[in-house]
């Protein structure tokens, strides 16, 4: 499974932009618990994803995920991938490089229709197969093979066999779990990242079920989950930075400047350039985390007229003509949230940075 997870799994790239402003979803459908997802996330500099406003979920879409078929490896048959009725399988729907020789059960992805070897302790979704009635039950549980094949038999028949002829239109409509960043923080609700107050829940939740959410893949509908449950997830990567000490607005500049990235050495820092609207909202988001009350921008007056330090138009009408002596560079404060303010440059406060 290998070449599954460092190609198929990482299905949805979708790229939320304005101006210089910029956040990354990316759905990755192999099942995880809450804090191996946030892990994965945090290993790639990102984090389980913050949901900010509407329009963030229905950017996201979410419809691929594994699920066990009943296809397994069978020491009694010298290691042959075998179907549980004891028939050899003869191979023709492996994805490329598959399956690898240390793993002895399989999946099948919803996205390309192909099978994947898994190992049978792993957590997958799973589809069950009446044979009698020729019925799939689509199952949004995460289990192990073995236990997977246990609840079919119990109350289905078995694990499904699929081939080439019964796999159309079932799979991109099933709706099942997937983590996001909120989680529960003693008594209240958190996200594992940024501040957001954003809030769809299923009805009747949030519940006492766990405390950790999940979105529903059609719904997109919130719901608590246990935490140790295992779904497929959404990280997040932003290219802002809040840096939460005091600096006045020459030495935030100088620090965002001097800021270097040990993933990618042509990445470059400088303190931000925002502009009205939706751009401004997302960055309030971000600065109410602020030790600060008020977080410098990258826009100061020079030569008569106000300037982004990137170079970029300053769309903000109601900045004042003439500041008054020493009050030349541009804050944003968690008070107001629709306009920067002019303020002294020698002042102490917190700071956003962007990466480029």
């Amino acid at each position: 499974m290998r070449s599954m997870l460092s190609g198929a799994l990482m299905l949805l790239i979708v790229s939320i932009s304005s101006g210089v402003v910029l956040k990354r979803y990316q759905y990755f459908e192999f099942n995880r618990n809450w804090s191996d997802a946030q892990s994965l996330c945090r290993k790639y500099s990102g984090d389980l994803a913050t949901i900010y406003n509407q329009p963030d979920m229905n950017s996201l879409w979410l419809r691929w995920y594994i699920v066990w078929i009943n296809l397994h490896r069978d020491s009694n048959t010298g290691q042959k991938w075998v179907w549980t009725d004891g028939t050899v399988y003869n191979g023709y729907n492996w994805a490329p490089n598959e399956p690898d020789p240390s793993e002895d059960c399989a999946v099948i992805s919803a996205m390309n229709n192909k099978y994947y070897g898994l190992s049978c302790e792993g957590y997958a979704f799973s589809f069950c197969e009446n044979y009698a009635l020729d019925y799939y039950y689509f199952i949004p549980k995460s289990m192990t093979w073995s236990e997977a094949q246990q609840h079919c038999q119990n109350n289905y028949g078995n694990l499904a066999k699929f081939n080439n002829n019964n796999m159309g239109g079932i799979f991109p409509y099933q709706h099942f779990p997937v983590w996001i960043g909120l989680h529960r923080d003693g008594g209240s609700w958190s996200w594992s990242s940024g501040v957001s107050k954003y809030n769809s829940w299923d009805p009747a939740e949030p519940s006492s079920n766990g405390d950790c959410v999940s979105i529903g893949s059609l719904t997109k509908n919130m719901a608590t989950q246990n935490c140790g449950a295992h779904f497929p997830f959404i990280c997040m990567w932003e290219n802002l930075l809040l840096v939460k000490e005091n600096k006045s607005w020459e030495e935030a500049l100088e620090f965002c400047r001097a800021l270097t990235s040990t993933v990618n050495s042509n990445l470059r820092f400088d303190l931000l350039s925002v502009q009205p609207g939706d751009q401004q909202q997302y960055v309030m988001a971000k600065i109410m985390e602020a030790n600060s009350d008020e977080v410098w921008t990258g826009l100061h007056f020079l030569a008569g007229e106000w300037l982004w330090v990137n170079g970029e138009d300053v769309l903000y009408r109601d900045l004042p003509v003439c500041p008054a002596l020493q009050q030349h560079c541009g804050a944003i404060s968690k008070s107001i949230s629709d306009s920067l303010e002019a303020r002294d440059c020698l002042e102490r406060k917190n700071f956003l940075c962007y990466v480029f």
